[in-house]
């Protein structure tokens, strides 16, 4: 490729004479005693083979050139580009257990009092209620005096928080929304309709729950969120501050009675009367505090526990709704 910026040397004339005494040469043509010497047939096209080799020559430099600039290019690239960042995703954060550990119910402090002193008895049917005041005391929410926890404020002393007066429609104001002579918070832990005539379920802001997997069902506000933790047998009730109603429910393999469950769990000699419960078809007992209630069903072969939690504070919005929740539980069989 080279030899193409070569100048051509002129020949020796030794090896002009060797060329010539190699060529074949041809004899002259004679035409009107002139002789024509024609030039032989192979050395007729050196001319377009010289321009055909410096063609290719040059060819080759251009194409080696643009090799030469690609490869320089890539190169530089690779040897001054700044190093690119790279993205590494982090471990998403464990969701955080709200869940109370099993021992904190033993710990927990003196049973809750009630505060309202005039109260109602709610009828047992669903006739309407007369305006005559009954001197008996109902089932009512209890209230902590010299426990760590406390109600929510209740605007109306009615038995009802606040909060819990928004979730069924009723007055924050009006101690008796409806006016059928009854407090809102004593109609509602008798499962009465706070807002209106009827039973809780007239409520159009209660829905019922049924858990087909163990055989149960609740009432519950329906602007809670429902999520399940793993499977039937744990479940959130959830409202917007992150206070919940938790049903969680385990095998009892040994097919212990209650009792014996509860004092094992607890680690408690004996049962306080004041902690037995019930509901519709079960008996069971609650924690001193009030915020956990177990039960068995008839076979003894799970123990449900329905457990109020606060989120992590110690004001209880929806003490009187974890109180109806746990009175309309039904176990099926």
């Amino acid at each position: 490729m080279f030899d193409f910026f070569k100048k051509n040397k002129p020949e020796q004339p030794e090896a002009v004479k060797e060329k010539i005494s190699d060529t074949e040469l041809v004899e002259p043509v004679k035409a009107d005693n002139i002789a024509i010497h024609v030039m032989p047939e192979r050395f007729r096209n050196q001319t377009v083979k010289q321009a055909g080799a410096k063609t290719t020559g040059l060819l080759i430099i251009v194409g080696g050139a643009i090799i030469l600039l690609v490869a320089s290019a890539a190169l530089y690239y690779f040897l001054f580009r700044k190093p690119s960042a790279i993205a590494t995703q982090k471990p998403p954060v464990a969701a955080e257990n709200n869940q109370p550990p099993a021992d904190q119910t033993a710990k927990a402090p003196e049973v809750l009092t009630a505060t309202s002193t005039e109260t109602a008895t709610l009828p047992l049917s669903d006739e309407t209620a007369t305006n005559t005041i009954a001197t008996t005391t109902p089932e009512v929410a209890p209230v902590a005096t010299s426990s760590p926890w406390r109600l929510g404020a209740d605007g109306d002393n009615d038995g009802l928080t606040d909060l819990e007066e928004i979730i069924f429609g009723a007055s924050s104001t009006t101690p008796d929304t409806d006016g059928d002579s009854y407090l809102d918070g004593a109609e509602l832990i008798n499962l009465y309709n706070p807002a209106g005539t009827g039973k809780l379920t007239a409520n159009s802001h209660i829905s019922l729950y049924d858990n087909k997997t163990f055989a149960y069902d609740l009432l519950y506000p329906w602007v809670w969120q429902i999520s399940v933790n793993g499977g039937d047998d744990s479940l959130l009730f959830k409202a917007s501050d992150n206070q919940f109603v938790q049903v969680i429910v385990q095998p009892n393999a040994n097919k212990e009675t209650l009792e014996e469950w509860y004092l094992e769990q607890l680690a408690m000699a004996t049962v306080n009367e004041t902690d037995r419960v019930s509901g519709s078809n079960w008996q069971g007992l609650k924690s001193p505090d009030g915020l956990n209630i177990y039960l068995t069903d008839k076979k003894q072969n799970y123990i449900f526990s329905l457990t109020y939690n606060p989120g992590g504070g110690n004001i209880l919005e929806y003490f009187n709704i974890f109180q109806a929740m746990v009175k309309s539980f039904n176990l099926k069989d």
